[in-house]
This record gives C-alpha cells, structure tokens and sequence, in this order.
C-alpha cells in the first residue's frame, strides 16, 4: 500500500449522521491509515477490529454508507460480516479488501452483494474512485427508496380518497332513496350501527373465522344501501298509507332485484369489489328468509349470504320498532318476541340467539336515534297493515 498524505483521526465519540464509512480491519496501522486519508477527504469513518466490533458499531450508529473490510480476521471473518451487515440494511455497500487473490472467495462476496473487490497494496487514487462510486451509489439507492416510500404514500392517500369519495357516492344514493319516505327517519344510520352491533356478538359464535374486522367494516358500510332499489318503486305505493293490495305488494317486492340489478351494474363496469359486492348480496337478499318462503328466490338457510341474514334481522327490528305509514311501531320487548317466534322460520336461529345476547344494546342505539328523529309520523288511516307490507 503507498504512503499515505498526512490526516487526522476520525472522532468516534461525536456521533454520526447517515452516510459514514465503517472502516474494519485487525492490523491497527492499516485501520488508520485508511480511515484517516478518507477523514482528510472529508468523509465522516468510525473503525473496528473485529466483525463484532463492526456490527456493533453499525447497531450504535445506524445506516453507513459504505463499509471497507478485511476479508480475514480473527473470529467471524469478512465474508460473514458482509451478510450481516446486509441483513441489516440491503443498501449499505460493502468493499471487501484483502491481500489474497481467491477467485472462489471473489464470487462469493460478489454474490452476498459485495460492491467492490480491492487487493492490498492499493493505491489511494484507487481507494478514493472505489469509495466514490460506492458512496454514489448508496445514495441513489436510498434517494429510490425515498421516492418509492414517498410514492407509496401518495398512492395510499389517493386511494384512501377515492374510497371516501366512493363511500359518499353511495350513501348518498341510499340517502336519496331513503328521502322518498319522510317517516322512515335515521333508519340507515340505525340499520348500520346494529348491523356492526349484532356482527360483533356472532364474532365469538360459529362465525368467528369468517367475521373478521374487515368483514364488519363491509358489513356496516354496505347495509345501509338494503333499500337502494326503492329508488325505483312509485311514490304511490312507497308511500302509500295503510296496507298494500297483492299488485302493489308484488311492485314493491321488485325492489330487492332493482337495487342488486343496480349493484351488480356498477360491479360489472368498474371491476370494483370489497364492500359493494357484499352491498349487492344484501340488496338482492335481505328479504329472504331461512325457511325458503321470501323473496325474489326463495332462497333457503345457507344459501342466503351471511350479511343479508343479519340485515335481514335488524331491519325487521328496525320495521318493527318504529312508525310506518301503514302500521304503529310496536315496543321493543314485543319486537323481540317476534324475533323469537320467526326463530328458524324467517330468521337463522345462530342469529336470533346472537341477537339475543345484545338486544338491549340495539334498544339503545334505537332510542338514541329515535331522539335525533324529528319528523314525526301523520296518520292518515286507521288500517292495520296486513301480511303483504313489506318489512
């Protein structure tokens, strides 16, 4: 190795920023030498002995740039030590010097990802070349992490907007639907939060696995837009006083296959998925019952989706509980009798018995949104309501 100029010694009590250079080498004089002529061209070294001394250098001061070693030194050798050090950040660059020419040895590093391969003696032009391409190198791997880090989280942010931004969309058409009927009240917000409610109880039963936090967060999404086919049913019979005739019942039941139909649409076109698919099963399936006798399929049991049998419990409840113009809401002990009777008929029993283990929490968001309700209804008939209003 050629004389070096004269150079200072590196203060390895002050500290570092990211970007110094870690210096290994057993022999001292050379451990020296080469870190004071990379201090005096102004690059910032700390220096170890030995391959444990190295990492834990590395472990006090996080991120080097650059890392020159000796390939042999006593204990774990450098070969070792280049692994570790790319365990411990794959963009640190590693220059493994030695004063043997092992071809085998040469491979090896070049395939652990070493950046350079320097036989001693060198000359410092050499060292000095080596160490700025390698530096440069480091920092244009780092300066692509940034980017892509900061890139990464632009696309998080936007993503995150247009869900909201879908999320408004959607609710607003359930909104619009809901609107048509002035006495059906907070009945989308209420419908979500027992739906959340209830979905939360069937999390400790034999629906523990498929109930997952992301599942309830779909759930509490997609249920307010059960009734989205509404949209499509003439006010005349939406909003008719008192019961419906047959017709008008069968008109009304077309709601489920318009709002699904609509869904499905949507679906189709923009290759979307997650909260509008179970959105879409709900639409089409939240008025068919476990006994097969609903509707628009007769779907029986399991082959109605999980989230539409639940929705199908809590807007019963909801329908029940609260005034409609064709019917007198009912208290909600008497609603949950009812539940209980249609246990196995229109309802999944595993639902019912959830339902019943948090009734009363449902009673409670009834009541807080029946107090934030403040259209009250106008009774225009004294009719009861028969078999064919919907629920």
């Amino acid at each position: 190795m050629n004389a070096s100029p004269e150079a200072r010694s590196p203060d390895r009590e002050s500290g570092s920023a990211p970007g110094y250079i870690l210096v290994v080498d057993d022999e001292e004089q050379i451990r020296d030498l080469i870190s004071r002529y990379l201090v005096e061209g102004g690059h910032q070294c700390h220096t170890a002995a030995t391959a444990e001394e190295a990492l834990a250098v590395a472990a006090t001061y996080p991120d080097p740039a650059l890392v020159l070693t000796d390939i042999r030194m006593p204990g774990v050798g450098g070969v070792e030590l280049l692994h570790r050090l790319k365990q411990m950040d794959e963009n640190v660059q590693v220059v493994m010097v030695s004063s043997h020419q092992d071809l085998d040895t040469v491979r090896q590093c070049l395939r652990e990802g070493a950046y350079d391969y320097l036989l001693k003696p060198f000359k410092w032009e050499l060292l000095s070349n080596t160490v700025s391409r390698a530096l440069e190198r480091h920092y244009l791997l780092r300066e692509n992490d940034r980017y892509r880090q900061n890139l990464e989280r632009l696309i998080l942010e936007q993503t995150e907007e247009i869900r909201e931004t879908r999320d408004i969309a959607m609710i607003t058409l359930a909104k619009l639907a809901e609107s048509r009927d002035s006495t059906t009240g907070l009945h989308l917000d209420r419908i979500e939060a027992y739906s959340r409610r209830l979905a939360e109880e069937l999390q400790a039963g034999p629906y523990a696995s498929h109930l997952t936090d992301a599942y309830l967060d779909h759930l509490a999404k997609s249920s307010p837009l059960h009734d989205i086919g509404k949209v499509g049913i003439p006010d005349s019979i939406l909003c008719k006083p008192g019961p419906l005739s047959s017709a008008q019942f069968r008109l009304m039941q077309t709601h489920t296959t318009i709002g699904g139909n609509t869904l499905r649409s949507v679906l189709e076109r923009f290759e979307t998925h997650g909260f509008l698919v179970m959105a879409m099963e709900i639409a089409y399936s939240h008025h068919e019952r476990w006994d097969g006798c609903g509707y628009p399929q007769g779907l029986a049991g399991e082959e109605i989706p999980l989230a539409a049998r639940i929705v199908a419990l809590v807007d019963s409840y909801d329908t029940l509980t609260s005034d409609r113009p064709y019917k007198r809401a009912v208290s909600h002990a008497e609603a949950v009798q009812r539940i209980v009777v249609d246990r196995g008929k229109h309802f999944e029993p595993g639902i019912v018995d959830g339902f019943m283990a948090c009734h009363a929490d449902l009673d409670s968001i009834r009541k807080q949104g029946s107090s934030a309700d403040s259209e009250p209804v106008t009774w225009d008939s004294d009719e009861q309501p028969t078999k064919e209003n919907p629920s």
